[in-house]
């Protein structure tokens, strides 16, 4: 495949405060590629970067092979962008503001409607009564009414209710059955997992790891909770990879790094009364980055069966509103 984005290096600083590090990667022509991180680890100001609206402190990226900041209204003609706080013409109904984008585009006048009714969006309500998710609204339709082979989406889910985020992922999936490319922000990590064939996983401005989603999930440990007739022989569970972290005569509880069969030809000679084995999602892979003490299987036992940990911002100074100007510029 042909890489649609690629960055070098890519970096920023906001004078000695850290935007983004080194930025190295790719996105291939044709894929979803998922960008994941909590609000202050460098998601928009990484678009910002893609966008030409900031300048790299060091590195470059291209985008269709054509410099993001030299080049940037070549580039700007061949995306579609969501941000993750959209501004429009609050005198405006929803129908002359999309109509607005679409001629600024060479689209036809109406172009979005099919979108706005999938997304149920009323058009005739003024820009400034609508709540916040469907001003997110506006900003998907005109995203997604063009043809343009790539679009760049800042966390676009934002506001919206779980109907219409399983609707947003049926127009990424339609795009990249159409061949389209998709560099998806994100913090929702059920989002990335359902839709993304690759993701990029950045922490404190850098990027940590570039992987398959299921690669992701196949290297990492999946807990296995037995319940048995009778107490199991010694050294039964004495395998690669596999780690006891509760045993009681009847109850056992396994934490099992990779290919799980070795453990089930084991235990296929035992009356088994019941068996779960729990697969980690994408959250508790991520979790795994930011924590820097639990590193044990038994630690991430913790992880995988009680609450969710929640992870914030690296600078508190980075969350909120993004100020327009590239000396004033956050990340959230």
């Amino acid at each position: 495949m042909t890489a649609v984005i690629e960055a070098h290096g890519l970096t920023k600083y906001y004078g000695r405060r850290r935007g983004v590090v080194e930025l190295d990667f790719a996105v291939e022509a044709g894929e979803v590629f998922g960008f994941l991180g909590p609000n202050g680890a460098g998601k928009t100001t990484t678009i910002r970067l893609l966008l030409g609206l900031l300048r790299p402190t060091g590195g470059r990226a291209t985008i269709f092979g054509l410099d993001v900041w030299a080049e940037a209204p070549g580039v700007h003609r061949r995306l579609a962008y969501v941000g993750s706080e959209p501004g429009f013409l609050g005198e405006l109904t929803a129908a002359e503001q999309l109509d607005v984008l679409a001629a600024l585009r060479g689209l036809p006048k109406g172009v979005w409607r099919p979108l706005a009714e999938r997304l149920e969006l009323d058009p005739a309500v003024p820009i400034r009564k609508l709540s916040r998710g469907n001003r997110q609204k506006i900003a998907i339709v005109a995203a997604f009414m063009g043809e343009e082979p790539l679009l760049v989406l800042d966390e676009p889910t934002t506001g919206l209710d779980p109907l219409m985020q399983r609707e947003f992922l049926a127009l990424v999936a339609e795009t990249r059955a159409a061949g389209r490319t998709v560099f998806l922000s994100s913090h929702n990590l059920p989002e990335v997992e359902r839709s993304c064939d690759r993701v990029g996983i950045i922490r404190e401005g850098r990027l940590v790891d570039v992987s398959t989603v299921q690669r992701l999930l196949a290297e990492h440990w999946r807990s296995v909770n037995l319940v048995l007739a009778a107490p199991p022989p010694n050294g039964t569970f004495d395998l690669p990879n596999v780690e006891v972290v509760t045993a009681s005569a009847r109850d056992v509880h396994l934490m099992v790094r990779g290919d799980v069969n070795p453990l089930l030809r084991r235990i296929a000679g035992l009356e088994v009364v019941d068996i779960a084995i729990t697969t980690p999602d994408v959250e508790d892979v991520f979790l795994r980055y930011y924590d820097a003490g639990a590193a044990t299987p038994s630690e991430l036992a913790g992880v995988a069966d009680g609450p969710r940990a929640t992870v914030g911002p690296s600078d508190p100074e980075e969350e909120g509103t993004i100020r327009a100007g590239p000396a004033e510029g956050g990340d959230r």
